[in-house]
């Protein structure tokens, strides 16, 4: 099991053997779709939240894109609620930078890792390290962000970059996860 630990103002993995590697991230903008946002009866206290968010979200997705860091768009998929791909309500809000090459994982359950190809995906690009912004900061980035060390992942979420309906679990979620600044993901991981 590879030990976290802090190098300067780079976070590294020790080895086994002692030797001191660095981890390869990839961001997760989980579930900020249109279904959450604008639909008539959706939380306007949710869509505040984000709204407030954007510029750092926007900010860790240019920074991931700069760097050639792999950025995975997380759906909800929902036969019943109509969230299906190709529906509006499954899509991305125009206002949040993700591109058609970025790549993207659905699940039926709150962790993303709920669904196994998620995990293959991260592991299939090389990431052993997986930074979150999105929704919801006390149910689907929570779920994520604990479910990561099952598949050898190590995860962190982005101050600022998290939402929900409730800044109290916004608060609570930057607070019991390890956190980044996405001013400083240079330092981090370059």
């Amino acid at each position: 099991m590879m030990v976290p630990s802090i190098i300067g103002k780079s976070i590294y993995e020790s080895s086994p053997l002692g030797r001191e590697i660095a981890m390869k991230p990839a961001l997760l903008v989980q579930d900020i779709q249109n279904v959450w946002l604008y639909e008539p009866d959706s939380n306007q206290e949710l869509r505040k939240s984000v709204e407030a968010r954007l510029d750092v979200i926007n900010e860790a997705i240019a920074w991931f894109r700069r760097n050639r860091f792999p950025i995975i768009v997380g759906y909800t998929e929902d036969k019943e609620q109509g969230l299906v791909p190709g529906s509006w309500g499954y899509q991305v809000p125009k206002t949040v930078d993700v591109d058609e090459t970025d790549l993207s994982a659905s699940k039926l359950h709150a962790s993303a890792f709920g669904n196994p190809e998620f995990g293959a995906l991260l592991k299939k690009q090389g990431c052993d390290t997986l930074v979150i912004v999105g929704l919801s900061a006390s149910g689907c980035v929570l779920a994520t962000y604990f479910g990561a060390p099952d598949w050898d992942i190590r995860p962190y979420v982005i101050q600022g970059g998290i939402a929900s309906h409730n800044e109290e679990h916004v608060r609570f979620a930057e607070e019991i996860c390890d956190t980044l600044n996405v001013k400083t993901l240079d330092s981090t991981f370059l």
